[in-house]
């Protein structure tokens, strides 16, 4: 019967594959620059010239984690009708130890896969440079930080 079958099968009627199922969709990446939903420029930035924006940023910023400030022409994985790749983000974008670690905590948080690396410049403005506390990375990290502190605390004690 094993031959009989074999000889039916590469002559006879073709199966349909199976339909994909709703969990083997993709999952969509994550810009690498997370979207900031603060828009106000604060005083000391709205009458400065665009290419002396970085260094005025830090010199403000007031955040523990070391915000690294630069221009970014961040690049997508996508490539354009020349065949190049597209531009996904240009323009001044930070990075800091919060949204190194917390990234992808965000992004998961977010719906994405891929982690955040970057913030916008106005997000730069509202937390590195005004308060942090608006900050999500900030937040996650100093919350962190406060339960290894009573961790540590509690078995110092004990």
């Amino acid at each position: 019967m094993g031959l009989l079958d074999a000889i039916v099968g590469l002559f006879g009627k073709k199966e349909e594959p199976a339909a994909r199922s709703p969990k083997t969709e993709k999952v969509k990446a994550a810009p690498q620059v997370y979207p900031s939903t603060f828009d106000q420029v604060p005083e000391w930035a709205a009458d400065l010239d665009q290419s002396h924006i970085i260094q005025a940023c830090v010199q403000h910023a007031v955040c523990k984690f070391t915000p690294h400030i630069e221009y970014k022409k961040i690049m997508s994985a996508r490539p354009g009708l020349d065949g190049n790749l597209e531009p996904d983000y240009e323009g001044v974008a930070c990075d800091c130890g919060a949204i190194k670690n917390f990234g992808r905590q965000v992004a998961l948080h977010d719906g994405y896969v891929q982690s955040y690396r970057y913030v916008t410049l106005n997000h730069i403005y509202a937390c590195c440079c005004d308060k942090p506390r608006k900050c999500t990375f900030y937040s996650l990290a100093t919350g962190q930080d406060s339960d290894l502190g009573k961790r540590q605390k509690r078995v110092g004690r004990a």
